[in-house]
């Protein structure tokens, strides 16, 4: 199969290309830095700059194009937030739609804002959004696939959950801190944190490709956690303490609207589609993700984080 990906050079595209290309399938990289696209993705992968110049048939497509969203918001970067998200995928729309043979199958991205603060609501893929700009903004690229579905072409929705890797991401952003013992709970802790280990989230992409999952789903572990739990089992697998707290006021200071939505925002996701679907996570616990990720070196969890490119 011929797959074309955006956001190929990113945490999660980097690992799915590897994962595609293991299988012995073709890879196209669209991305602005063509030459980057050999040095993360793999010299298997073909690199283009624009559409236009792709040549062969594709007969899937992965859109996981996007400007990270985890730094401070100013007006400008809203916009720029909104504009590689949506501006690109209506693109990528348009150039499917004018295909003599359109791909069969499009993994289009979201994201866990999609829902905003729901505070403790078990949230399933039928539970509506919610406010805010980043719930706006999954809405509006979620939208931006329809046309392709009014076509008939099968699309999967992939609402994403804080991703876990020490390459990149949130966890690689608490490292340091809690390295040093002084990491904690933001606010008073009590918000959910769905998350999912970087491992199943191309296991599931991956399934959802094969099991053409044609509906949205939410991309989590089954088991999510408050912060006070991710902080206290963070802490205790880098037999650190926990005793430091970040008030919120002082995170609204540092990270303004993004604290918010990003950081105090409340997010109880089930993967319910997946589950029902036959999805077996490989890390259904957050125990067992951290011990997988930070393990020290020369133990079974590191030995399992090199067999997956670290």
């Amino acid at each position: 199969m011929h797959c074309l990906i955006t956001g190929g050079t990113g945490l999660i595209g980097r690992q799915f290309c590897a994962k595609w290309l293991e299988r012995g399938h073709q890879l196209t990289v669209l991305s602005r830095t063509p030459a980057k696209v050999h040095r993360q993705c793999g010299e298997a992968a073909h690199a283009v700059r624009e559409l236009q110049q792709i040549q062969n048939p594709v007969d899937l497509v992965v859109n996981l194009a996007g400007e990270p969203i985890s730094k401070r918001w100013s007006e400008a970067r809203k916009q720029e937030i909104r504009r590689s998200r949506l501006d690109t995928t209506a693109e990528l729309v348009r150039w499917i739609l004018s295909q003599p043979r359109r791909p069969r199958y499009v993994l289009s991205g979201s994201a866990v804002g999609y829902y905003g603060d729901r505070g403790g609501d078990l949230l399933k893929e039928n539970s509506g959004p919610g406010g805010g700009f980043a719930a706006e903004l999954c809405r509006d690229w979620e939208a931006a696939t329809d046309p392709l579905q009014q076509a008939g072409i099968c699309v999967g929705t992939m609402r994403t959950a804080i991703v876990l890797s020490t390459e990149g991401g949130a966890l690689k952003q608490m490292l340091p801190a809690f390295k040093a013992g002084l990491g904690g709970p933001m606010s008073c802790g009590e918000q959910w944190m769905s998350w999912i280990h970087e491992a199943d989230i191309v296991g599931l992409m991956l399934h959802a490709i094969d099991r053409q999952l044609c509906v949205p789903f939410n991309a989590c572990a089954p088991e999510p956690v408050t912060n006070n739990s991710f902080s206290r089992l963070l802490a205790k697998q880098l037999h650190r303490p926990c005793l430091m707290r970040t008030p919120a006021w002082m995170l609204k200071i540092l990270f303004g609207e993004m604290a918010e939505e990003l950081l105090l925002a409340s997010q109880r996701m089930e993967p319910r589609t997946a589950l029902d679907s036959g999805y077996s996570f490989q890390y259904p616990t957050l125990e067992k993700a951290l011990e997988d990720l930070l393990a020290p070196a020369g133990s079974n969890g590191s030995a399992q984080a090199s067999s997956r490119g670290h």
